[in-house]
């Protein structure tokens, strides 16, 4: 039976063996071990949103697996106005093993995993980003270990990435805090989500308009920018709105003294993260950005049942 992955959730219970095997396909690449479980296949790549990072760990990812990943831009598709989500999945699958899109809607995301014969994968919508949170959950667990009670604080805007990480985070037992202004929530129906998550794994979601409470004895502190894709129009309402969010060493301090800092990147150094807390020895945005790569290849095998 075909599996995609749209939501984190749809790792369910297995979202912590998934992160394991990442951190071992990790070990097993930097070991020189070669694996080519995709070896013959091709990995069909939809982007309407331009992204280094996931461009290039998907694409070089599939590639160490012994796959072609296939790049198409928004010209050359064009869902939903030049032809048919529908026509584009029923096409799509004809031609390739694995279809990853990086959508403006979520709705064109769900539609294309329900005609495709492919697997699909989100690699970003406006609702989630799962293979972020996959990677960043992974990265929690490589420097803190057991993630069971750990503080995970969220700073700036409630988005696609802090939705993802609410649900995995919840599901894994860590304890989530955000901080965001009035008016830049998380979606509610993610909260409740979420809460009903944590309420079987003795977790706890708060969410709060005080970004210093948030930080409070955390494990650790994670921004985004400010000003997303698709946000421009709302640029100077927005750095306005978010300017006492910044992450710099005054919130930092309010975290453990062991925390670390994450980052989805790109960041705006000097809006929402200073320099000093992007450089600092507790920082591990590039680690972090690495991981993408290895917790993708972990999922792309698992949706593929090949391990």
């Amino acid at each position: 039976m075909k599996r995609d992955l749209i939501s984190i959730e749809d790792l369910g219970d297995e979202l912590k063996e998934v992160i394991d095997l990442a951190i071992a396909m990790k070990g097993e690449t930097k070991d020189g071990m070669s694996m080519q479980p995709f070896k013959g296949k091709v990995l069909g790549m939809i982007f309407e949103k331009p992204s280094l990072r996931t461009r290039v760990s998907f694409e070089v990812g599939f590639t160490q697996m012994g796959g072609t990943a296939l790049y198409l831009s928004p010209n050359e598709i064009q869902i939903g106005k030049r032809e048919s989500v529908k026509d584009v999945a029923k096409v799509l699958s004809r031609f390739v093993d694995i279809i990853m899109y990086r959508a403006f809607r979520n709705e064109n995301m769900r539609e294309l995993a329900r005609y495709a014969e492919a697997p699909v994968i989100n690699g970003l919508d406006n609702v989630e980003h799962p293979c972020q949170a996959l990677a960043d959950l992974m990265t929690i667990s490589e420097i803190k270990g057991d993630l069971t009670g750990r503080k995970l604080c969220w700073i700036g805007d409630g988005n696609n990435v802090l939705n993802s990480l609410m649900l995995g985070a919840a599901r894994l037992g860590m304890d989530v805090s955000a901080g965001c202004p009035s008016n830049y929530w998380p979606d509610a129906e993610m909260v409740e989500r979420t809460k009903r998550i944590a309420a079987g794994s003795g977790s706890t979601l708060e969410i709060t308009d005080d970004p210093f409470a948030a930080a409070r004895d955390a494990d650790v502190i994670y921004t985004d920018t400010w000003v997303s894709m698709g946000d421009e129009a709302e640029k100077e309402q927005r750095l306005s709105a978010f300017r006492p969010y910044q992450v710099n060493m005054d919130l930092f301090s309010r975290a453990k003294p062991d925390a670390i800092f994450l980052h989805c990147l790109p960041a705006h150094r000097g809006e929402e993260v200073t320099n000093e807390v992007m450089d600092s020895e507790r920082s591990a945005i590039y680690q972090q950005a690495e991981n993408r790569m290895h917790a993708q290849k972990a999922a792309m095998v698992r949706i593929a049942g090949l391990r």
